[in-house]
């Protein structure tokens, strides 16, 4: 957990008239989350990293509120963003439920399900590109990189250079593009008695290719994600074939956010790392388990 000064919690969350009669750190890797508790009411306040400006938060706000309005259980913000003491704040109920843990295959393909159909929710809202972010097909690696990274800036610049080169290729002719949700791992969905309960973690929400977000939910390998995604929608066969290339670019950009990251309390050389096992272990998605003619 990060170390830092301590926050005035209760002098934020006066902001919104609200007293708590409890308090309690949930976690503080990028954005810090707390519960809060009043009486019955349950609420999660966050405070934003640094330099997550306005305008970007404002995109997730809009996304979240598009997706309530539809039905989804998504925790929408409870009025607007507070600032206090150069950070941003905001506050959203939260949401029963609890993440599955462990997944099995049924689980990831449920997860590949809900993210269909969380996409044909998707469709037609039109935002433009979120402040700060790229097309993971646009990804553009810093030309400077802090000392420390030596070592590891020449392999991630080769993992660049190949995976560009084979996006450029593939994308020339153009792939589906929308809001995305940006990370819907097994963890970001909560459940009760087998109800979804919860879609958490829109903080990554923006404007990229629709197989891009299918990537980053089946990760290095996992096709029984995809096997879900294409029980509930479709994805062209250059969509299917790009996966693996897909999930490197969306780690390629993490990367790229860490070379250029000026935030003291990051700590680069091992997230770098991470990254590189990311790229050395990820693989294509197995065509064979998608019979012949399913697909365009």
């Amino acid at each position: 957990m990060t170390a830092g000064p301590p926050v005035p919690v209760r002098a934020v969350l006066r902001q919104w008239r609200l007293i708590p009669d409890d308090v309690r750190m949930l976690s503080s890797r990028s954005n810090t989350h707390w519960a809060i508790r009043r009486g019955t009411e349950a609420f999660v306040l966050r405070r934003y990293r640094s330099g997550h400006p306005g305008p970007s938060i404002a995109y997730e706000f809009e996304v979240l509120r598009h997706l309530h309005a539809r039905g989804w259980p998504v925790a929408a913000p409870i009025d607007d963003v507070v600032w206090h003491e150069k950070s941003a704040f905001a506050l959203f109920p939260r949401l029963p439920g609890r993440a599955p843990g462990r997944e099995n295959d049924r689980r990831r393909r449920d997860r590949g399900r809900i993210l269909a159909e969380l996409h044909r929710d998707l469709v037609g809202l039109d935002l433009g590109q979120r402040v700060g972010w790229r097309r993971t097909d646009e990804i553009v690696l810093p030309d400077g990189a802090p000392p420390e990274t030596d070592d590891l800036v020449g392999p991630i610049r080769a993992h660049w250079s190949d995976v560009h080169k084979r996006l450029t290729k593939a994308t020339e002719g153009g792939l589906p593009v929308a809001v995305v949700h940006g990370d819907l791992i097994g963890s970001n969905l909560l459940f009760e008695h087998g109800k979804l309960t919860g879609v958490l973690d829109l903080d990554s929400t923006h404007l990229d290719l629709r197989a891009a977000d299918v990537a980053c939910a089946r990760r290095s390998a996992t096709d029984e994600v995809v096997l879900g995604y294409l029980a509930a929608g479709t994805l062209s066969a250059v969509e299917l074939g790009c996966l693996d290339d897909l999930w490197r670019a969306s780690v390629l950009r993490y990367a790229a956010q860490l070379l250029a990251s000026t935030a003291p309390n990051i700590p680069v050389v091992p997230e770098l790392e991470w990254c590189l096992r990311q790229l050395d272990k990820t693989c294509p998605f197995d065509n064979l388990l998608v019979s012949p003619g399913s697909q365009d």
